[in-house]
This record gives structure tokens, sequence and C-alpha cells, in this order.
């Protein structure tokens, strides 16, 4: 809610809601804890990379990682993740995911690295956009981010692309319909409304 009340979904409450009504009620309406999983750890630790990375000024960290073909390339790099890892560790993963949760940092990021990472022939604005959409008819409330919009003034375009940590990988409905990619593109039309394509990608 913000200060006046009015409730925003994002694209993780409307899967939550979609999946199990009452997980949805227990952690959105009760408020019980919700123990963080290893894949949402490891996201917010790749996303904080990536978003990183994509700065002009650690270009050095993009290079010495993509020279070594890891993360132990850069020393700030490596010792961050090993830093936010042995936090988790001690909070919620326990010592016998330690080092699964390092090798999938690590095969995530080189992932997300190789995949024309800086978004060639076009440009990134602004890496993790923010965006919030009422919308009257039908009536709702939507906000979220997109991690890396890559947009190609000369051909008109925007390409969303959206990092995901988890093992699970989309699936029958999630691929025909994805909640997700329908938000992105509505939230890129209003952010960019002279561009006249959205493509969206999940990484």
């Amino acid at each position: 809610k913000n200060k006046i009340g009015k409730k925003y979904l994002s694209a993780s409450r409307i899967k939550t809601l979609d999946t199990c009504s009452w997980i949805y009620w227990c952690k959105y309406h009760l408020g019980l804890p919700d123990k963080t999983n290893s894949g949402a750890l490891r996201g917010t630790l790749c996303h904080n990379i990536f978003e990183c990375l994509l700065k002009g000024r650690h270009r050095k960290h993009y290079d010495a990682i993509m020279e070594s073909n890891d993360i132990s390339g850069s020393k700030v790099i490596h010792r961050y993740v090993l830093s936010y890892l042995r936090k988790c560790e001690i909070e919620t993963c326990g010592k016998e995911d330690f080092e699964e949760n390092y090798d999938l940092v690590n095969k995530m990021i080189l992932v997300g690295l190789h995949q024309d990472f800086f978004g060639e022939g076009g440009f990134i604005e602004k890496p993790e956009q923010d965006f919030e959409i009422e919308n009257r008819k039908p009536r709702y409330n939507i906000k979220g981010y997109i991690d890396k919009p890559v947009q190609y003034k000369d051909k008109k375009v925007i390409e969303v692309i959206d990092y995901k940590s988890s093992k699970a990988k989309f699936k029958g409905e999630e691929l025909a319909s994805n909640v997700q990619a329908m938000m992105y593109t509505l939230a890129a039309k209003k952010l960019w409304p002279k561009l006249k394509k959205v493509i969206v990608k999940f990484l």
C-alpha cells in the first residue's frame, strides 16, 4: 500500500495468488514470517552485481571476469559474493548450501555477461528501471522493476531483459501467457510511448 491506501500488485504477488491463495493470504494479509529461499538470495546478489557492472566506472571488473571466465577474476566482486553468501549462510542457508550457491551465482553471472550484456547497437538509460501503473478500466494498480531495458531508437524497439535465478524453467501456461511479460510490456509502453515494439526476454 502507499500513503493513501492504494494496493499495488507485483508479478510475484500475482503469481503467488495464482499458485496458492492460502500462501498469498498468509504472506500479504497476515504478514506471517516468510523465510527467504536460496533462489531469492541468489537473485538479489546477481541483480546487484549486474546493476553494478552496467555502470561505466566498473567496466574493469567486467573485463576481469570475462578474461578469466570466473567471478574470481575481479577481487572486489569475488569478495562481495563471498561476504553476501556467508551472511546468508548464517541467516538462512546453512553450510551445506554455501558451495552450491556460490557455484550457481558464478554460473548465472557468467551467463548474464556473455549474453550481449551491454546491448550492442542500443543503449541502457537506467538499469533496474522502476515502473508504476494505475489503470481505471479495468481497475488495477501494478508496480515493479525492469532489470535491463535496452533501447534501439533507430528501430523503435525496446528489449526488456529479466534475470531469473530459480532452477525451475517456465512451462505450460507460463509460456503461453506470462503475467510478468505482460506487465513489462505494459510498463515499457507507458515509459517509452514512442517505441513501436517491446520484446521481453527471460535469462
